[in-house]
């Protein structure tokens, strides 16, 4: 069956997990959910969206946690959790016609285990209603809960971009908020399911620069870390470095906060960068009073 998604509307569907005996997890503990999906046992319509090859998807799929801290191997012990442990994660996507009556409670076996899920909550967002949010007088606060992974070359202007095609710059681990911006609004396009037209590239572009000249950042405690994303065909173990922490800033022009404003919503629920999908690039957006400048921050 095809699944029709809505352009304007995204959905958060939040879950406990409980597993039924003690599990170690996989090195991402979002594999879980994803096999959920998969076998049809949770979200069924977004397995042809979770296969997709497609580079930028309007998908995300959260590591699981506890309290929200998210359970990922930095390449010490595999993470080991007790039977009857509370694990929360969610699973964000675009709005589709009878999402509802895919969420449910069950025992479901895994190849981690068997877990006892349910869902505890649903957020849907109208991205046409989200004139009505006031972002006068505040700051964004953006956290990555996550490792994120942003290149810098999303920065070239598209005339070089084939240019340096074949330059593999990396992902930084200092993102200016340009950088920031551009990706979010890139997680914004992914909605439309048109992501590699010229005007779309150029837009993407010009917020990067205007990003960078018109912000200003108030605060940030950004730090590098490696997670571990599994092992090759030949066994090794396969690792990437992002970073983590949170960044405090505010846009000076009237026009473009607004449009931020926008995308930056978008992003707390889709993510920002490489592999949204596993639940790398989370993010937790914040409205800030400046006045609160100089707190502990995400």
């Amino acid at each position: 069956m095809v699944v029709e998604f809505a352009r304007d509307k995204v959905v958060r569907v939040d879950f406990f997990a409980v597993p039924e005996n003690d599990v170690v997890l996989p090195p991402l503990s979002s594999k879980v959910v994803k096999n959920l999906i998969l076998t049809g046992e949770v979200l069924p319509s977004l397995s042809a969206l979770v296969q997709s090859g497609a580079k930028n998807k309007p998908l995300f799929i959260s590591n699981m946690g506890v309290k929200g801290k998210r359970l990922l191997s930095t390449g010490g012990k595999p993470k080991a959790v007790k039977a009857g442990e509370s694990l929360d994660f969610y699973v964000s996507f675009p709005y589709y016609d009878g999402f509802f009556t895919e969420v449910h409670a069950g025992f479901f076996d895994t190849p981690y285990g068997k877990f006892y899920v349910y869902p505890v909550a649903t957020h849907i967002v109208d991205l046409t209603e989200l004139g009505g949010v006031d972002v006068r007088g505040k700051n964004f606060l953006v956290g990555f809960k996550t490792p994120t992974l942003l290149s810098s070359k999303v920065l070239l202007p598209p005339a070089l971009r084939e240019k340096y095609k074949g330059v593999n710059a990396g992902y930084t681990l200092i993102p200016s908020v340009g950088l920031v911006l551009s990706y979010a609004y890139r997680t914004f396009r992914a909605l439309t399911g048109d992501t590699s037209n010229v005007e779309y590239d150029v837009k993407a572009y010009k917020l990067g620069v205007l990003g960078n000249a018109l912000s200003k950042v108030v605060g940030y405690d950004l730090r590098p870390e490696t997670v571990v994303i599994g092992r090759d065909d030949k066994g090794r173990v396969r690792a990437t470095r992002g970073f983590v922490g949170w960044v405090e800033f505010d846009i000076s022009d009237k026009r473009l906060k607004r449009a931020v404003s926008k995308y930056l919503l978008v992003a707390s629920l889709l993510g920002v960068g490489k592999s949204r999908g596993i639940g790398l690039g989370e993010v937790v957006l914040t409205l800030r009073d400046p006045k609160r400048v100089g707190g502990t921050g995400a």
